[in-house]
């Protein structure tokens, strides 16, 4: 059963705005965005098999409403409430930043010293000795991704975090030289900060950062009690996935509520919308929103640079936009923060099909701030451009297919190797991409990369086909 409850701040409200089949309501809200997004998600969330979201949007850096649908085990008949514990996999990024200038605020590391200098727990290897903090932060170091599929049950055992990162260090790059998105540099940072303080990052990371900034329940360490406030994740194919853990935490391993993200996101607004908190003062974290990178590849469609843990935009009235997004196995997670306003969305799902969903989530919150689409609603724009895509490599199949039927003179023979041998490129990439656990296209459209695969293979089988099978003699006149 699909439900959804809307608070404001302040006084619990509900909302009457042409709810869904199942959802409670008491009460009315007037808010056009609330209103618009109660008609909107739970529609976007049955096209996209998407199973629960938590909802939270910040004005003037204070919460100005909230909401939660769908379920957190739709097996047990759990609905989804503000107080489920998630997976916040890659906004853990930002988090971790800053851990870390924490550390620069109070003397005991500086950004442009070579991480190599605070490490003595695990040593890297000697030609990567120019790395910085700031390169590991801004994703400049030169490092590779690494393995984001090396997760473990939480039971035990899990690879050291110091083996794993020995397993997965790969330079592709010299530092300072580009953007090069690694969860590896991340976990160094980890390392660097439990060499720094001696203690545990989990436990450092809680009493320097998370408890001062009121995110109460958050957690950066795995217990079965938080486990037992967890929704069940859901995979691509909207299947439930095992808990796991991964062997790093800084780049992806924090757990929290809505409310921990939000009021992480509330606390890095520009006065007078911040709280009164001092970690980091207002010139650590206007450092930590500087970009120091322009980002390529995939994401340069989405986001103008990285800063120190955070993707950077431009939004179209010229005001600056901090955000972070994250995504792993059974789980999605998206947070947006505009800081000379106070205006923030955090989004969380227990699904890995919801990255649709999330674009036009962000389309409507800008369209409330009054902006341009941010860079992240562009998802919105792959669904029509896949179906348009799917029909026309299906019509060139049975175009082609008719062709070959038809055709009366074998062709010639190098248009006919030319023709075997973009249909065996194309057998060859669909049975490829089969074949991966993960590709950025099956978060992109999640729903329809399969009929996608059959176009693409369809066209692939008729062109091997027309380069194989022998014409029909010509009929005797």
């Amino acid at each position: 059963m699909l439900t959804c409850a809307i608070w404001l701040s302040g006084p619990i409200a509900t909302l009457t705005a042409n709810p869904s089949p199942g959802a409670t309501v008491a009460g009315q809200v007037a808010d056009p965005l609330a209103t618009r997004l109660q008609e909107a998600v739970p529609r976007l969330m049955a096209r996209h098999g998407v199973t629960g979201v938590n909802l939270v949007v910040l004005r003037e850096g204070r919460e100005a409403w909230a909401a939660s649908f769908g379920s957190a085990d739709s097996s047990r008949g759990r609905p989804m409430t503000r107080e489920a514990l998630f997976r916040v996999e890659s906004i853990s990024k930002p988090v971790t930043a800053w851990g870390v200038m924490r550390l620069v605020e109070e003397g005991r590391v500086r950004l442009d010293d070579p991480v190599s200098d605070h490490l003595h727990s695990w040593s890297p290897p000697p030609q990567w000795r120019e790395v910085t903090i700031r390169h590991l932060l801004s994703h400049t170091g030169g490092l590779a991704i690494g393995d984001f599929t090396d997760r473990f049950p939480p039971e035990g055992p899990v690879r050291p975090l110091r083996e794993s990162i020995s397993r997965d260090l790969e330079v592709v790059a010299p530092p300072g030289q580009g953007f090069e998105y690694s969860n590896v540099g991340f976990n160094i940072l980890e390392v660097l900060v439990e060499d720094v303080t001696g203690e545990p990052f989990s436990r450092w990371m809680a009493d320097a950062v998370l408890r001062p900034l009121g995110m109460e329940t958050a957690s950066f360490h795995w217990t079965g009690e938080l486990a037992a406030r967890m929704p069940v994740g859901h995979d691509l194919k909207g299947e439930p996935v095992a808990a796991h853990v991964y062997p790093g935490r800084a780049s992806g391993g924090l757990l929290g509520t809505v409310d921990d993200i939000a009021r992480f996101a509330a606390a890095g607004m520009d006065p007078p919308f911040a709280p009164r908190v001092s970690i980091p003062s207002p010139s650590g974290r206007a450092h930590l929103y500087r970009t120091h990178a322009p980002v390529e590849g995939v994401f340069r469609f989405v986001a103008d640079g990285y800063a120190l843990g955070y993707f950077t935009e431009t939004l179209s009235d010229g005001r600056r936009a901090v955000w972070h997004g994250g995504q792993g196995n059974g789980w999605m997670t998206h947070l947006h923060v505009v800081p000379e306003s106070g205006d923030a969305v955090v989004i969380l799902a227990n699904s890995q099909r919801a990255w649709p969903l999330f674009g036009h989530i962000l389309r409507a919150w800008s369209d409330d701030l009054g902006v341009e689409p941010v860079g992240m609603s562009v998802i919105t724009r792959a669904s029509p451009l896949a179906w348009a895509a799917t029909l026309l490599l299906g019509l060139a199949a049975g175009v082609l297919a008719l062709r070959l039927i038809l055709r009366r003179r074998p062709a010639s023979l190098f248009p006919r190797l030319v023709t075997g041998g973009a249909g065996l490129v194309l057998l060859l990439g669909v049975g490829w991409a089969a074949a991966q656990d993960y590709l950025f296209l099956f978060s992109i459209l999640p729903g329809q990369v399969g009929w996608l695969g059959a176009a693409v293979g369809g066209l692939g089988v008729v062109l091997l086909l027309s380069a194989l099978v022998r014409p029909f003699p010509p009929r005797a006149s």
